[in-house]
């Protein structure tokens, strides 16, 4: 992962083929409007101010409704209005009750590890943003879990976690070099074969001695990039690692 974004329920679909996935893990995100609206609500009219109480309180009005400390004017962040948006769509699913979580519309722990935000010039600085996604996907995967067994109970949810693991550790197993697809042009760039075998190997050391894995460990992981038959394809492997850190977190 370079640097770093469903409709049928997870009970009717507990898991989905890695090959052909399209998708991005926020180690990833690729550039992107500058700070969001305030909603303030509407006052009621006062007197006009001073020239000296407006001017103190010019900062506060800047600064309103921000969620996150912005980077230089010269540097790409992500665009406030989007990151705004999207976590007040989070804010209003975690607000619903575990029972309701699976019926939520279209926000989930899933929809949260793999969001993308455009980059803009002075916007949101990236790494507390990606910090913040990273908790609320925890917690949504903590309450997603309560859901399911709640109501499907606690055998399927463990038939569940078996066949999840069966098909990652699937592919974990194929040897040094075989794991992924290579690129299809010949001078495409993509991650680094042996970095990503690093990973696998200490992934599967983990999961076969029933170790606790951190899932920092692959959402902060940064593959050098190679070309040709030195790499892998990018994306099945960003596809693959984002369903190791759904496993992490079910067996949590």
């Amino acid at each position: 992962m370079t640097e770093n974004t469903s409709g049928s329920s997870a009970a009717d679909q507990p898991t989905q083929a890695i090959d052909g996935l399209d998708t991005r893990t926020k180690a990833q995100q690729v550039p992107g409007g500058d700070g969001a609206p305030s909603h303030s609500a509407a006052a009621p009219q006062a007197a006009a101010p001073t020239q000296e109480a407006t001017q103190a309180s010019a900062p506060a009005r800047e600064t309103a409704g921000r969620k996150f400390m912005r980077v230089e004017d010269e540097r790409w962040g992500y665009d406030p209005a989007e990151v705004d948006d999207f976590l007040d769509r989070v804010d209003a699913v975690l607000a619903t009750t575990a029972r309701d979580l699976q019926s939520a519309p279209g926000v989930g722990s899933r929809q949260v590890r793999e969001r993308v935000f455009d980059r803009v010039q002075g916007g949101y600085d990236p790494a507390p943003v990606d910090a913040r996604l990273d908790e609320l996907e925890d917690e949504l995967a903590d309450r997603e879990r309560e859901a399911f067994i709640s109501e499907h109970g606690p055998e399927r949810w463990e038939e569940h976690l078996e066949l999840m693991g069966q098909t990652l550790l699937g592919r974990l197993n194929r040897p040094h070099g075989e794991r992924f697809r290579r690129p299809s042009q010949r001078k495409q760039l993509g991650y680094s074969v042996s970095d990503v075998d690093v990973l696998c190997d200490r992934i599967t050391e983990h999961f076969r001695s029933d170790e606790a894995l951190d899932p920092t460990l692959v959402r902060k992981a940064v593959f050098r990039q190679a070309q040709g038959q030195r790499c892998y394809e990018e994306q099945q492997v960003d596809a693959f690692m984002d369903r190791v850190v759904e496993l992490i977190l079910a067996l949590r």
